[in-house]
């Protein structure tokens, strides 16, 4: 909702809004309440101190057109609000503490090649003790080393993911989109934050505004998800011969898309330009650019750290659905869409179980 028609239903000038937002003003009480009934948010929310302004922080978002930086805005918000929930939780539970392997102090991301970025791929791989082989899910990967991930729709399909290191409570934070993308396409946006996060940690918000530099990250980071979804040496190993069909059967074994493998398969030099050229040609010629093979028959990764520390909560009983409604400011569907809750969790009674192991699950005994 614009400032221009927030002020229209509150029967108040845009001016007035404006003076509400920058705190030059406070509304009456009448108006208060009217802000609250028409954003459909809890006075509580309007109330709460905020440490740090989501727009001071550094975000890798992979589009910065002017279309999708309002939708991002948005989008970030909601990620602070992540952060407040995510500080609420940690009260009652020991959340992952984040795991994310640091480049050695010779590191230079502005210097870096291509060669440095698949062996620092590898090193990760081997920090968290995985196999060269393919990766089950990433996002539960991701949580498992102290990542917060969260899921919700961007309104957007240009905007997929974005990350940060959150100055306040020095966590990586994670948001995916979901607006209809393939699970395929997911898993790659979250390798590609997570190259953010391990590259990137010292990139400034000014080095984020020159277009050339900004592109060079997102190239890095393309190159990171690649060789960290699909490590060279494995997938040379699979690959007899570089053709569509064959790169179709890959992909249910290496759990990405076709384009991607076509792009990989180049990049490594199994083939020269010409002949990916015709691969992708052939991959338009069949239509796959809207939607590949097998893309309706995986499930997209979603979530689950977050939503299983609130089932712990509550299935333990050392807080009751309403108190957890009473603490946090938000409303009910936008607290249950954040923490990938049940549509309804918090008015009715949960059939999921004890699922206080979910701990266990996330640091001991990870699928390889």
């Amino acid at each position: 909702m614009t400032g221009v028609a927030l002020a229209g239903r509150l029967g108040i000038s845009p001016a007035t809004l404006t003076h509400y937002e920058r705190g030059r003003h406070t509304p009456t009480p009448y108006h208060f309440a009217q802000i609250t009934e028409v954003l459909n948010f809890r006075p509580e929310f309007f109330l709460r101190q905020l440490e740090l302004n989501a727009s001071e922080q550094v975000s890798f978002a992979r589009s910065r057109s002017a279309a999708t930086r309002g939708m991002f805005r948005r989008a970030n918000h909601r990620r602070v609000w992540m952060r407040e929930i995510v500080d609420y939780l940690a009260q009652f539970l020991p959340l992952p503490e984040p795991d994310i392997p640091c480049p050695s102090s010779a590191f230079d991301w502005r210097r870096t090649s291509d060669d440095d970025i698949e062996a620092l791929a590898a090193d990760v791989r081997a920090q968290w003790k995985l196999t060269s082989g393919p990766i089950n899910n990433v996002t539960l990967l991701s949580e498992k080393h102290g990542v917060i991930a969260v899921m919700f729709r961007f309104g957007s399909d240009s905007l997929d993911a974005f990350s940060m290191w959150d100055r306040v409570d020095g966590r990586p934070y994670m948001a995916l989109g979901a607006d209809g993308q393939s699970a395929f396409r997911t898993r790659f946006n979250v390798c590609h934050e997570l190259a953010h996060l391990v590259m990137h940690r010292h990139v400034t918000s000014k080095d984020l505004s020159d277009r050339q530099t900004f592109n060079l990250i997102e190239q890095q980071a393309h190159r990171f998800a690649a060789a960290f979804l699909v490590p060279a040496e494995s997938f040379v190993k699979d690959l007899n011969i570089p053709t569509l069909d064959a790169l179709r059967v890959l992909k249910t074994r290496w759990k990405a898309s076709v384009k991607m493998l076509i792009h990989r398969t180049h990049s490594l030099g199994l083939v020269d330009d010409d002949y990916a050229r015709r691969l992708y040609i052939n991959y338009n010629r069949r239509g796959w650019n809207d939607r590949e093979p097998y893309d309706d028959d995986v499930a997209v990764e979603t979530p689950i750290m977050i939503r299983h520390a609130f089932q712990a909560l509550v299935d333990r009983e050392m807080v009751v659905r309403s108190q957890v409604q009473a603490d946090l400011p938000f409303n009910q569907d936008e607290l249950e869409e954040l923490a990938s809750l049940p549509e309804g969790y918090f008015d009715e009674l949960s059939e999921d179980g004890d699922v206080w192991g979910f701990l266990d699950g996330l640091t001991t005994d990870f699928p390889r």
